[in-house]
């Protein structure tokens, strides 16, 4: 039996950190697709082909098999839906969430085209 101060700190930070989530783009020109998701910036390097999260590397674009959305419900009124890349290592590299499927669809979109990559729904 789950307490009720245990079931509360576990909805808490998943229904917080989900009704707060914003994904946009920030840029995107020839040489640069930038996201900014909450606040972090995920950058696209068309020109090194690299993609990096905080100025820190990630992935390069040959790594990445697919631009990942996935629909996830928390059983109350929340949805959200997560950018990820699937890396050809069979590990994904999460990039951000949002409670806006569009905002996602648009990043997704903007980055699969960066990468000259398909976008999958999960």
């Amino acid at each position: 039996m789950m307490l009720p101060f245990k079931r509360a700190l576990y909805f808490l930070p998943g229904g917080l950190l989900v009704a707060l989530s914003v994904l946009a783009v920030e840029n995107d020109d020839k040489n640069v697709l930038v996201l900014s998701a909450d606040g972090w910036l995920v950058e696209f390097n068309k020109r090194s082909q690299i993609v990096s999260r905080s100025g820190k590397p990630v992935a390069s674009f040959q790594s990445v098999n697919t631009v990942e959305i996935e629909h996830f419900t928390n059983g109350r009124s929340f949805e959200w839906w997560v950018l990820s890349l699937s890396l050809r290592i069979g590990k994904k590299s999460f990039i951000r969430r949002s409670t806006d499927g569009t905002d996602v669809s648009i990043a997704a979109a903007h980055a699969a085209t960066a990468m000259n990559k398909r976008v999958k729904t999960i």
